[in-house]
């Protein structure tokens, strides 16, 4: 292993990923120094207090065990508590009849979008669709006939859709243009 320094081994918020022998696993005051990094957003001098280390905790970052802790750290309570909370704020948005039109609005479309729901994915769908497809300008009479029948079906399913939705109790409906 190395005993100079370059600019590989300085962290710059990426993970290096090391395959060596040396210290394989955290010791319980690294692990509470990365618990507390991770906690307070990133200040290493109080993570470093916290965990009942006398100096400021610089040293703790340059071990790249810590750093690939800390990041995997942070990546969970993102995935984890993170979503959980950001999902909260979103259905608090959508159903608080205090908000405003356009907010619920875009929280609403915004969950949409997220789940794979939204236009976007409405688009890709379509796309997908027509892989290995004619062009309209190709097809033939009953080609094209078959084409607008099954668009009709789409839409009075998507009608269906929106009359369940209208339907429901305390539902709302929105404006997009509504200011």
């Amino acid at each position: 292993m190395r005993k100079n320094k370059t600019d590989k081994d300085q962290w710059k918020g990426g993970i290096i990923i090391r395959h060596d022998t040396e210290q394989s696993t955290l010791n319980q005051q690294q692990l509470a120094f990365v618990d507390a990094y991770v906690a307070n957003g990133g200040n290493a001098l109080q993570a470093a207090k916290s965990a009942g280390y006398a100096d400021n905790g610089s040293h703790l970052l340059q071990n790249h065990k810590v750093r690939e802790a800390i990041e995997l750290k942070r990546d969970m309570d993102i995935k984890t508590a993170g979503a959980t909370k950001a999902w909260e704020v979103m259905q608090s948005m959508m159903t608080d009849p205090a908000a405003p039109a356009q907010v619920r609005f875009q929280a609403a479309r915004w969950t949409l979008e997220a789940s794979g729901h939204g236009l976007s994915a409405v688009a890709a769908a379509l796309q997908l669709g027509k892989a290995g497809k004619k062009d309209q300008h190709e097809m033939s009479l009953s080609e094209l006939a078959d084409v607008v029948e099954k668009g009709r079906k789409q839409l009075d399913s998507m009608r269906q859709v929106v009359d369940d939705l209208k339907a429901m109790d305390g539902a709302v409906e929105i404006d997009p243009d509504d200011k």
